[in-house]
């Protein structure tokens, strides 16, 4: 199939390898299974929300005059043209809702903001992000939204009737008059496009910028018009799916008609993300353990200036292939306390970096040490020495290894003690399987191909090693708040010339020898 693509003349555009690219996220995040299981969900809460919302407005009695237009507004963009019959079911249910008890309401409640949860964990999964507040701000903001929503929105219907109701405006202006119907249909599309917009940019637990969630917001509600009148002509011209389900033909094409929906919306957070991880530069993709020091390095260089640093500048220092793993490093660093997220959602250095080694803290990440396979793939900036320091040591510890490790297998198990309980007779010797081990034996002689060192696969998933879960500062380690080490700003440079902590690493003057004869501990 690559081959096939290579030959088309635009292969090589930048266009094209975004919609390759964002064709790939779509499938590889299964959104056609997230969107079958937001229609079950969609069916189960449809009621308990429309409830909701007309429980507020009927609370109101400003709003009691609204409430009819709200809901055939919701009814109009639920199912297109052939939706009169599902509106009338979703309209009776309601009804009949609304005379719950003072539980019921509040369990309508719980679950219009379980659905709002479920919703944002679908569009979590795909920024590869997840919620480390626990989930309690998400549930305060929602049941803001369930509140404070219907009010708003029967606000603007009620000032865009009194504007409607003004008889200056009706006159006639110069022979024309102002056709209400077309703003009326202009305001509702700006609303469906702001909506999709808030939608993308508030629900994800990343920081998405505007911009992105803008462009797919814009998209999806063009989208969404057209895909609602294509439906509602189909639907109307092909009837011959009522003859198979009769009276429950309404229930399957309201289904597909919400799957969808939520396809085209998942596609919408897919075109957010790829943008945002498609303006990255193409890179080779680094050991993990490089990747955690540039983050750690950038943090460490903008603490040193009193300042902090933001998402966008962390996303920064990685490439293309190596952003789908960003908040795991991020994670890393948060979880070894290292660094801290600030009330304005940045970060910063919560340890003195010269009580840290590279050893204590390599030891605590599930990642081997990477190897010279790696380490020769990788092009080594020069504006930054300390990489250079650490490719060299890198190398000279797997040659180390290698030296310490480079004896047959055969010699370690020569000498071993018999296990209690296997028998060893002659029986097991015999002509037959001495036949067997030679035949074996020629299946294990050394192959070019065998046993070559694996580079470490980027796009493999990250398991944890529970065995591994050191802590990564040592028991007694000299802590120090961040008061203090602001204080001692100005020492940083002499204590950066300690052999052995990561802030010598870090801040390796670039006008120094960058590996000297001393620094190998292996000459």
């Amino acid at each position: 199939m690559e081959n096939l693509l290579k030959k088309l003349p635009f292969y090589d555009k930048s266009w094209f390898n975004f919609l390759r690219f964002l064709i790939r996220n779509f499938v590889n995040d299964n959104c056609q299974q997230k969107a079958a299981s937001l229609t079950y969900t969609t069916l189960l809460s449809i009621v308990p929300i429309l409830t909701v919302l007309l429980m507020i407005l009927s609370s109101i009695p400003a709003l009691e005059s609204v409430r009819d237009q709200i809901s055939n507004i919701i009814y109009s963009n639920l199912l297109p043209q052939s939706g009169l019959q599902v509106s009338q079911y979703l309209d009776s249910f309601a009804e009949k809702s609304s005379n719950l008890t003072a539980i019921g309401a509040m369990a309508l409640f719980v679950t219009s903001i379980m659905t709002l949860t479920t919703i944002e964990r679908a569009f979590n999964e795909i920024w590869r992000v997840e919620d480390r507040s626990g989930g309690i701000k998400s549930i305060v903001r929602y049941w803001t939204i369930i509140t404070l929503g219907p009010l708003v929105l029967g606000t603007a219907f009620i000032v865009s009737s009194t504007v409607q109701s003004l008889s200056f405006l009706n006159q006639q202006i110069g022979g024309y008059g102002i056709d209400w119907n077309f703003w009326i249909q202009v305001v509702s599309f700006a609303v469906t496009i702001a909506g999709f917009i808030g939608m993308y940019w508030f629900i994800p637990k990343a920081k998405v910028p505007l911009k992105n969630a803008a462009i797919a917001g814009v998209f999806v509600a063009v989208t969404f018009e057209l895909l609602k009148y294509s439906f509602g002509i189909i639907m109307t011209n092909f009837t011959s799916y009522e003859a198979i389900y009769g009276a429950f033909a309404a229930l399957p094409i309201f289904l597909l008609w919400i799957y969808l929906s939520w396809n085209l919306i998942l596609l919408g957070v897919e075109i957010s993300y790829s943008l945002t991880i498609f303006a990255t530069k193409e890179v080779y993709p680094r050991h993990p353990l490089l990747s955690l020091l540039d983050m750690l390095n950038l943090i460490y260089d903008r603490y040193q200036d009193g300042n902090s640093t933001s998402e966008e500048e962390l996303r920064s220092v990685l490439g293309r292939k190596e952003l789908p793993k960003w908040f795991t490093y991020l994670n890393y660093l948060l979880d070894s306390n290292l660094i801290t997220i600030t009330e304005k959602g940045n970060y910063v250095l919560k340890r003195d970096l010269d009580n840290i080694t590279l050893w204590d803290f390599y030891r605590t990440l599930p990642y081997p040490l990477p190897i010279k396979d790696e380490l020769d793939d990788l092009t080594t900036n020069m504006d930054t020495p300390w990489l250079s320091l650490l490719i060299q040591r890198f190398k000279d510890t797997e040659q180390h290894a290698k030296n310490e490790l480079d004896i047959p297998l055969a010699d370690i198990f020569e000498n071993s003690i018999p296990r209690q309980g296997v028998e060893t007779t002659k029986s097991m010797f015999d002509d037959s399987d001495k036949k067997t081990r030679a035949k074996n034996s020629d299946s294990l002689k050394p192959d070019d191909n065998d046993l070559d060192a694996e580079a470490y696969d980027p796009d493999a998933e990250v398991v944890e090693d529970n065995q591994r879960k050191e802590a990564i500062i040592p028991p007694d380690a000299d802590l120090k708040s961040d008061a203090n080490l602001a204080n001692k700003a100005d020492k940083a440079a002499h204590k950066s010339k300690k052999k052995g902590g990561l802030l010598s690493i870090l801040s390796h003057d670039k006008n120094e020898p960058i590996i000297t004869e001393d620094d190998n501990p292996y000459k």
